[in-house]
Formats: structure tokens, C-alpha cells, sequence
């Protein structure tokens, strides 16, 4: 994983030291016990764009025209300094250090939407200016269909920088400093002289302008930061091979920077760092060596195995490695948590949006280092401990009833920060009886709505229903403002089909229901969700002889096939089925048998379920079970719970847990066992009571089955299943509910 290669015989006389990590580091580097000072913040100074990603299959030769992969771009946050500052946010997150970014936000539509994603991604903006006279700075990114990208930026506002601007007042307390090359070089040089007199590390990205980097800004920055590319732009020299990258990066540290941390894409990543003068000791008196040492980082597996999306990769690992080192890791684990947070953040789509967090990369760490990153995880474990709190006090569902011991101080906090799974819940809820929203009849209401509510991450809409009259880029600044990201795009179909979608009789209707799934599949790229969940309430019939069996399934199958092929291949596709509606009273697909059985035969990877917990009671199912089922198929694909009074034809849309504890409990250990890593997102009707309310405390229910659900793991719940053993079973129910 990790190794120190001797480098001999090349143009620059290079002698090997094993170094600590460089003094200047520790010198900015606070304690975080109560009565110390603030910790000093990390200050990113660069640029701010609108990415506008335009999938293609190749990139296209000079003076070619191709045709884009998708009808459709996908619009994100980007520009390497907003990158680097969301991630350094992230990732700092739960420390207490602060990340502030300074950059130029434009005079457009998008500067609103822009400022909302860094503060609510906890960037500090407070010193950032608006130019009256220019629009945001754009980055239009052609995404290759192995996940790499190749960027164009147009300035805008990023190249509003006085030419006199000053930066002493911005580098004090600083502990360390990133620049990018996306804005004009004399404001680095600016912050660059700051930052040597107050002893500050710098970290310059070399990514941005082409042109060359003088040698008096590169004697002031500690890291300079290439990738391969623009190593050899910069060099002149080949870097095809790890001796050649040494060579060239030895050719810049003669010039006066610090150290060269070189990014190689799969091939890892090369760190080589000047050797003070003073420990170099010459062979013979008066004679000078110029010596560095050589780190060499290998990459990380990518989660989930495959490459999404580049964009952003390079400033995840540079934002990482900056972190490390103001936190005082050795130089190991700096490029380690560095090569981690790249890796998380090529697994998916966009820039902001593909930004790991702190947990995330220390997830990835402890199944691929060997390294003691004990004292990084140490802020997220006592952020554990407080969110816990009193929930081991908490008992819900003893012998079908809830025992009277859990009062609302002893649920589990709805905050999600340190859970381990995101929430969602019914954005039409928010139309509810609720006072609150009872004079707004407004998608952008109802998502500032859902803002209020503790605890929820994430936000399902419904396609083409949300999306009626509103333009995306006013959901997107909704969205920041409520702090909610899309999950997934719900198809609905209107009535038009209401003698079938996938199985209606007419060819063109079916092709229609099928262009309305891609066309939602397109939104929800565009938008950053993962996921598109089609359910069909027309699919099925009333009466006897009312349908050919055979035939509406092979049309069934044919359209999710033609559906998933049509949307883009990262996008997960899940069936929704429902065995009745009041619009069709028998389903096509009316079971979770049949569901599985509809995957295997449309046989696509990106092709699953989404489970009902309503549904599933409705088909006689019991949700666990069903959960087993899918999970081991590999077709899990999302959850909506609620709860219900199971009638035939009747879908009560409750509280979680609130009718069929035991039921509840035994799905969220089924989740647990089976590690679900999709989010949950509550499917119910608040008809009477408080929308925001009821959605808290569908969170906090789930949170204290979760509780609940470790609790028997732990207690050997599984040795009586093993036996089939009812008594013991019920026994340590009984027992659990007690505690």
C-alpha cells in the first residue's frame, strides 16, 4: 500500500531521508482540548464556477463535432476553489476548525444559488464580494464514459480581482492554504507573501491557467500540487514513468518550491519533498548536493468498483491531503487519508456533489490501511456518543405495544450527522393539515417545508408533478436553502395512462410511458440524484379475461429493459410494485417473488426494487422477509416505510413502528444484517397531525429500532433463530424491551 522508493542515477544527485512531517505544519497546528485557543482555520482562496457537465462517449478530435451521450447537462457548484473549500469543510467536520474561502461571486442568477450550497455546506463566505459587472465563472466539463473528465472554464467573475488586492489580514490564524491557478496569479502571489510571513504552509494547485508559474511564486508556496500533464507542461520533461515523475518534480524544487505532490490517477500519487540543507552530509568538504525525499502513494479501490465521474477528484485529494497536515498526521497517512478521499470522490457523479466526508474516507481507511487514524476519528466518535445519549434507556414494541418508557427526552436525537443511514420522507406531506403550510400550495413551499424538519437529509420528487411551472434552477436554490439534496426522481404517471403503462394495449402509449421514464432519468442526473423509482398504478386489471397475462408481462419486461438503456448507466432504475390500488385492483407484478423474478428477466445491474413496507402488508408479505429476499439477490435498491391497519385494498400510510412494532423491528434487523446502504425515506400520509412533527418522529422511531436492533444482535438474538426457537426468541424480546 504504502512504500519509499531510493531513486539513483538521474540528472539531480538525490539522497533518501525518512522525514517527520515538515515543521511548518505543526507550528499552525492547535490543540482542541476546551481551554485552547480556536483552532487555526484552513483558507481557501480561488475560484467559484457553475460546472455544466456534458456526458460524451470520446472526446472529439480538432475540428470535430460529436454528439453528447445525454440530450440534456448537468449543472453543479464547481471551480477548483469551491471544490477544495466544500471538501476541506467536510472533512473537518465534526473538529471545530474552520474553513473560510474567499472568491468573487457573480452578478447572475446563479450567485444566489451558489453562496446558499457553500454555507450550507458550512463554508465560511463572509469575505467574499460581489462583481456587479460580470456573470459566475462557468466550467464546462466534457465527461468521458470512463468517468474522466476534461474541463474548459470561463473566467467570469473569477478574474475580478483588484490588481492592488492585499491579503495580510486574511492569512492571520490561518494554519494552512490552498490556491488554484483559476484566478489571476497576482492574487496568489499576494497571499503566497502573506502567508511566508506569518509562517503559513501553502498548497498550489497547479490546475487552471496554462501559462508559466514565475519562480518567485513558486519559492513562496511549501506544495506544489500537478498532475501528470501538468507536470510535463511545466517541466518540459516526461513523467510516463515513476523515475521520470521524480526527475521532473526534482526540477521544480531547484527552482524553490518546497515539495511536489504529484497526482497520477490510477497509478497513485508521488510526493518529493526538499531535504533541508543542513542534514545533507557531502562526501567531501565544500561539495553541495541537492538532495529530496521520495514518498510513493498507491490509489485506493474505488467504492462500488467503477469510476463515475473525475471532475472533482484532484481537489478531494488535495483539500484531504491539506487537512491531514494541519491536523499533524505523519506524511504516510497524509497522502493515505489524501488517496482515500480521491477514491470515494471518483465513484460518483458531479463536483460539490462527489465531495467525501470525514466518515466516509475513514470507512475506506479501515479496509485498506493499516494505519493508526485513531485521533481523527476521535471527533466523530464523541459525536456519536452525544447524539446516543439516553437512547440505551429507550424501549419501543414489547409484545406489540410500545412498553411506556420511551418519553420523547429518551428517543435518539433526529439529527443524522453520525447515523449511518439518510432520510427522506413524502414531499406532499407538506400539504397536509398542518397550519403551517395550509396557505401555500407551493413545490417550493413544501420543500422549505421539509427544511424544517430535523433529522432529514435527503428529498424524493415526483416527475413530471414537481416539475410543473418551475424552473430547475429555482428547485436547485430551494434545495440548498432547505440544506437537502435529491435522492431520487418517483415517476407518475398521468391519467392518459390509465389503461396501462408498460402493459397498456396501444404501442405508442407504451413507447410514451417508456420516453417519460428517460426523460425523468435525464432530470435526475441533471439534478444529482442516484436514483429513479417508477411506480405504475395502471399497470394491471379489474376483471377476469380483462388481460393477457403472457403478453403483459413480456411488454413489461421489453419497456424496463428499453428504460434502463436509455438512462445513464450510473442511474439505478427500481420497480415500486404494489399488489392493488383503487386505480387497478390486481397488479401485474403484485409481489416481491415477482418483482425479483421481472429483474432477472429485464437483466440489467442498474435495475432493482424499491420496498413498501404499506405494499408489502398489502400483499401479505412480511417486510423482513421480503427485505432478505432482495438484498440477496442484490436487488435492494431503496426503502419507503410506513405502517397500516392491513386491509385488502387499503394502504393507512402510518407512523413507522406505530401498529406492528415487532414487524418494525425485525425489518431494521434484516436492514442492519443484510448492511442496506441505500437511504429511507418515509412513505406516509400526516393527514391530521403536523407534517414536520410526524416526520421527526418517524425518524426517531426508526433510530430507536435501530438501537433496539443492535441491542439483540448483540444479545445472540441469532442463536434462537438458528434453532427456530420461538420461546427463546420472544423471551429475549421481552428481556430487550425490559432494558
Amino acid at each position: 500500500m504504502q512504500r519509499f522508493n531510493a531513486i539513483a542515477a538521474l540528472t539531480v544527485l538525490i539522497s533518501i531521508f525518512i522525514l517527520a512531517s515538515p515543521t511548518t505544519i505543526t507550528t499552525a497546528t492547535a490543540a482542541s482540548d476546551s481551554n485552547a485557543a480556536p483552532l487555526p482555520h484552513i483558507l481557501v482562496v480561488g475560484s467559484l464556477n457553475v460546472d455544466i457537465i456534458i456526458p460524451v462517449d470520446r472526446l472529439p478530435t480538432l475540428g470535430e463535432t460529436i454528439t453528447a451521450r445525454s440530450p440534456t447537462t448537468d449543472i453543479s457548484v464547481g471551480g477548483k476553489g469551491a471544490n477544495q473549500a466544500v471538501a476541506a469543510a467536510r472533512l473537518t467536520f465534526p473538529t471545530g476548525r474552520t474553513t473560510r474561502f474567499i472568491t468573487k461571486f457573480g452578478n447572475d442568477a446563479y450567485a444566489e444559488m451558489l453562496e446558499s450550497a457553500l454555507t450550507t455546506a458550512g463554508v465560511d463566505v463572509s469575505g467574499c464580494e460581489k462583481v456587479l459587472n460580470l456573470p459566475s465563472g462557468q466550467g464546462i466539463v466534457l465527461l468521458d464514459s470512463d468517468g474522466t473528465a476534461s474541463s474548459v472554464v470561463l473566467g467570469g467573475s473569477n478574474t475580478a480581482w483588484s490588481s492592488d488586492f492585499q491579503a495580510d489580514h486574511l492569512v492571520r490564524n490561518a494554519g494552512i492554504i490552498l490556491l488554484q491557478r483559476e484566478v489571476p496569479e497576482h492574487v496568489n502571489l499576494a497571499v503566497a507573501a502573506a502567508a511566508v510571513k506569518e509562517k503559513v504552509p501553502v498548497v498550489l494547485d497547479v490546475g487552471g491557467e496554462e501559462s508559466p508559474i514565475s519562480n518567485k511564486l513558486l519559492q513562496l508556496v511549501e506544495y506544489l500540487a500537478p498532475n501528470e500533464s501538468e507536470l510535463q507542461r511545466l517541466t518540459g520533461l516526461p513523467a510516463g514513468t515513476h523515475e521520470e515523475v521524480v526527475a521532473a518534480a526534482s526540477s521544480l524544487i531547484t527552482r524553490g518550491v518546497g515539495a511536489v505532490l504529484v497526482t497520477l490517477a490510477e497509478r497513485g500519487s508521488v510526493l518529493v519533498h526538499r531535504v533541508q540543507a543542513s542534514k545533507i552530509k557531502s562526501k567531501k568538504k565544500g561539495e553541495t548536493a541537492s538532495s529530496v525525499v521520495v514518498f510513493e502513494q498507491a490509489a485506493f479501490p474505488v467504492p462500488g468498483g467503477k469510476m463515475v465521474d473525475g471532475t472533482a477528484a484532484g481537489d478531494a485529494f488535495r483539500a484531504a491531503f491539506a487537512v491531514a497536515l494541519v491536523e499533524g498526521l505523519p506524511m504516510k497517512e497524509c497522502l493515505e487519508f489524501a488517496a482515500a478521499a480521491g477514491a470515494v470522490a471518483v465513484s460518483r457523479m458531479g463536483a460539490v456533489p462527489s465531495l467525501p466526508s470525514r466518515k466516509e474516507i475513514l470507512e475506506l481507511l479501515s479496509k485498506h490501511s493499516t494505519s493508526n487514524f485513531d485521533k481523527m476519528r476521535k471527533g466523530l466518535e464523541e459525536e456519536k456518543r452525544k447524539e446516543e445519549g439516553d437512547a440505551e434507556r429507550c424501549s419501543i414494541g414489547g409484545a406489540g405495544t410500545t412498553t411506556g418508557t420511551c418519553t420523547q427526552a429518551d428517543f435518539p436525537s433526529s439529527s443524522s450527522a453520525s447515523f449511518p443511514l439518510k432520510f427522506a420522507s413524502r414531499l406532499n406531506s407538506m400539504r397536509s393539515s398542518s397550519s403551517a403550510f395550509k396557505n401555500s400550495n407551493s413545490v417550493l413551499d413544501w420543500i422549505a417545508g421539509q427544511g424544517d424538519i430535523q433529522g432529514l437529509d435527503l428529498i424524493d420528487l415526483n416527475y413530471p408533478q414537481h416539475f410543473t411551472n418551475i424552473k430547475e434552477i429555482h428547485l436547485v436554490a430551494a434545495l440548498h436553502s432547505a440544506n437537502l439534496s435529491i435522492s431520487a426522481i418517483n415517476v407518475r404517471f398521468p391519467d392518459q395512462f390509465n389503461l396501462g403503462t408498460f402493459t397498456n394495449p396501444s404501442l405508442e402509449l407504451r413507447r410514451g410511458a417508456e420516453q417519460l421514464c428517460i426523460d425523468a432519468c435525464t432530470v435526475a442526473a441533471r439534478l444529482g440524484a442516484s436514483q429513479l423509482i417508477v411506480w405504475s398504478q395502471y399497470d394491471g386489471y379489474d376483471y377476469n379475461f380483462q388481460m393477457n397475462y403472457h403478453s403483459a408481462w413480456q411488454w413489461t419486461v421489453e419497456s424496463y429493459q428499453r428504460v434502463v438503456d436509455g438512462c445513464p448507466s450510473e442511474m439505478r432504475i427500481s420497480i415500486e410494485f404494489k399488489p392493488t390500488d383503487e386505480n387497478t385492483r390486481i397488479s401485474i407484478v403484485p409481489s416481491t417473488g415477482a418483482a425479483l423474478l421481472l429483474a432477472r428477466q429485464v437483466n440489467r445491474p442498474n435495475f432493482g426494487l424499491t420496498l413498501d413496507v404499506g405494499h408489502l402488508l398489502m400483499a401479505g408479505e412480511n417486510p423482513a422477509q421480503s427485505v432478505a429476499l432482495a438484498e440477496a439477490d442484490g436487488k435492494l435498491f431503496g426503502m419507503h416505510l410506513n405502517d397500516g391497519h392491513v386491509k385488502l385494498g387499503a394502504e393507512d400510510g402510518l407512523i413507522f413502528g406505530a401498529v406492528n412494532p415487532r414487524m418494525a423491528l425485525e425489518l431494521v434487523f434484516w436492514l442492519q444484517k443484510m448492511n442496506y446502504q441505500g437511504h429511507i425515506y418515509f412513505d406516509t400520509f400526516p393527514k391530521k397531525e403536523d407534517p414536520v412533527a410526524e416526520a421527526e418522529l418517524n425518524i426517531k422511531m426508526f433510530k430507536a429500532f435501530w438501537k433496539k436492533a443492535e441491542r439483540l444482535s448483540n444479545a445472540g438474538i441469532e442463536e434462537f433463530t438458528a434453532r427456530h426457537d420461538a420461546v427463546g426468541v420472544l423471551e429475549l424480546l421481552s428481556q430487550i424491551s425490559g432494558k
